[in-house]
Formats: C-alpha cells, structure tokens, sequence
C-alpha cells in the first residue's frame, strides 16, 4: 500500500495495473531469462501468461536499504513518471507488483536490444552504422526527449545503455535518476548522468541546471552514432572536460558568459580552438554539413545555446530520411 498512497493524488490510466499478491504475480510471469543487472536491480525477459506478451520485468529487492524514509527516490520517480507516460519513443511501464516494503516488480514492454549493443555489433564488424539507421534513431531520439521536456521531465541519464531498439524504433528507458524540473530552475544533485554523456556546466561545477544536460546527451549518442565511438570518453572528470574543450574549443566571454566563475574552472586550463567538428565529418563524411550542423548545435558549450527539441526535431539533417522503410537491426545479444 505504501507505493499506492505516495502516488494516490495521480490517477493511472485504465490499462496501467497494480499487483500485491506475491502469488498471483508468480502465477502471471513466467521468467524466461535474466538480461541485466545493476545497483538497482535485475532485470528479466519474462512471458505474461495472460496476454502470451514478453515482457521485461525490473525487479528491485531493497533487503538492507533504510526505509525509515520512505519508499527509495529512484523508485517512486520512476513509477510516478512513467505510469500515465504513453509514446511511441519511451519504453512504456504497463504494471507494478509490491509485496510488501522491500520487494518491486516493475512490468515494461520487451524491447530486443539496446543501442549499446548495436553500437557495439558494428564496431566488431569494423562498419559505421548505416546513415538510414544514424537518421531515423536521432529522429526518433529527440522525439522523445521533447517528449519528456514538454512534461518538463529532465532523464539526467542519457546514454546508449538506456536506449533500446526494437522492430517499432527506438525507445527511451531507465528514469530512475529522472525528475521534474521548474522554470526557473534550481540546484540540483551533480551525481547525475553517466561521464561520458555529462554537460560540461556539470563537471564544471554549475548550481542550476535545466533540460540542457539531456541535450547534450542526445548530442554525445547523435555523434557516437554516426562515428561508431564515444565523443568524449574521459576516464576522470578533468579528462573529459579536456576532452570537450579539444574539440570544441575552450570558452571565451563571448562564447559562453560567466564561464570562468563556476566552481571547477581553471585559469589553467589550456586553450585550444574550436574545430567546428571537422574531424567528426573527416571520420563520416556521409553526415554531411546537415548533419555536422545538427550535432554542432546540440553539443554547443553554452547551455543556453544548445539547440532547442522542437528545432532539433525540424533540422534539415532530417529531411534527407529516405521514404522507404529503414532495415531493422539483426537482433544481437541483450545486455543492461
């Protein structure tokens, strides 16, 4: 009951389903297979005896945790966020069983693989992934994303781990470390988003910030898509700063004012121009100058000139998506 009445002001839709009998949910799942594990939890393919849908179910057993506060953050967001969330490009969250105070079942579609894996798949087969492909799943992407941005969600988690690819595109997953923001925005935990993926304001010690981070996110995941590798795999957080301001250049007043106070910059620092991501076309000719100008924007310094969703959705890079259908992706193993 506990889940219930932290989310009794909001009513689900009529086909979301809450589950508290420990029986009846073994009765309706069959697991077929783990496909993941983490802090979090695990996850497993399961088949719904009900429907005969595959599903994937997330299971999070809280055994030690302090529940003198309540039900854990990352699990009430996620439930809150996602039960009345209905879009084609975010995984959808069908049910939720709780038995008792430490033992969560949450129900989503099955989707076949993650964008970590296909990535992967090609870069073994030392082969871009096919523009048609680049095209449709950054569409699809920020489709999405302005999805949650226009709920004012911010997923403050964005990475290819967390992007699934399945016969019906491509889908949004994990909100775990998702929350609503507000305008103005206010301070917020810096313990978000994984190195790779994370704005340079974050590392740069910034108090406030909005869904600019998810931006560049979606930049970082555009361009790793399109060059097979990650734009910035820093192995500490002042060497993926360095590697940001390699290729985009370091700031100046001009190009992102006030810079120069958050908590982390250096005067140190070493400054180096902006390639206007040359190297990034050299290395993908096929992105174009479209597709060049696309990523340049979403991956801007200055947060507040990161191009916007609803822009970004209209880019020209878009219109070059042929009519004909896309090929799916070979199915490849799944793995969170």
């Amino acid at each position: 009951m506990l889940m219930q009445q932290a989310l009794a002001t909001e009513e689900a839709p009529g086909d979301f389903e809450w589950g508290s009998s420990t029986a009846d949910f073994e009765a309706r799942y069959d697991k077929l297979r783990e496909i993941g594990s983490g802090v979090y939890g695990t996850v497993y393919q399961a088949k719904d005896r009900q429907t005969s849908e595959i599903v994937a179910i997330k299971h999070l057993r809280l055994d030690g945790t302090d529940l003198s506060d309540g039900v854990p953050a990352q699990i009430l967001r996620e439930v809150c966020l996602l039960k009345d969330f209905i879009h084609p490009n975010i995984a959808q969250l069908l049910s939720i069983h709780i038995h008792g105070l430490t033992d969560y079942n949450l129900i989503f579609e099955y989707i076949d693989i993650d964008l970590h894996n296909v990535l992967k798949k090609h870069r073994k087969a030392h082969e871009f992934m096919p523009m048609q492909h680049v095209n449709k799943y950054s569409q699809e992407l920020l489709n999405g994303l302005h999805a949650c941005h226009v709920r004012q969600i911010i997923h403050r988690d964005l990475k290819p781990q967390n992007i699934l690819i399945g016969k019906d595109g491509l889908k949004i997953c994990d909100f775990g470390l998702a929350r609503i923001f507000s305008m103005p925005t206010k301070p917020y935990t810096h313990d978000v988003i994984t190195l790779w993926y994370r704005a340079p304001e974050i590392l740069l010690g910034v108090q406030r910030y909005g869904p600019a981070v998810d931006i560049w996110s979606a930049g970082c995941i555009v361009a790793e898509m399109a060059t097979g590798s990650p734009m910035f795999p820093g192995d500490s957080e002042i060497g993926t700063i360095f590697k940001i301001l390699r290729l985009l250049g370091t700031p100046t007043e001009e190009s992102w004012p006030g810079f120069d106070q958050l908590e982390h910059w250096k005067t140190t620092f070493p400054k180096w121009p902006n390639t206007n991501l040359e190297p990034v076309l050299l290395q993908r000719p096929e992105l174009g100058e479209n597709g060049v100008e696309l990523i340049r924007k979403l991956l801007d310094i200055n947060p507040d000139w990161r191009l916007r969703l609803l822009k970004a959705k209209r880019h020209p890079f878009f219109a070059q998506q042929q009519t004909a259908a896309v090929p799916q992706e070979d199915n490849v193993e799944y793995i969170r």
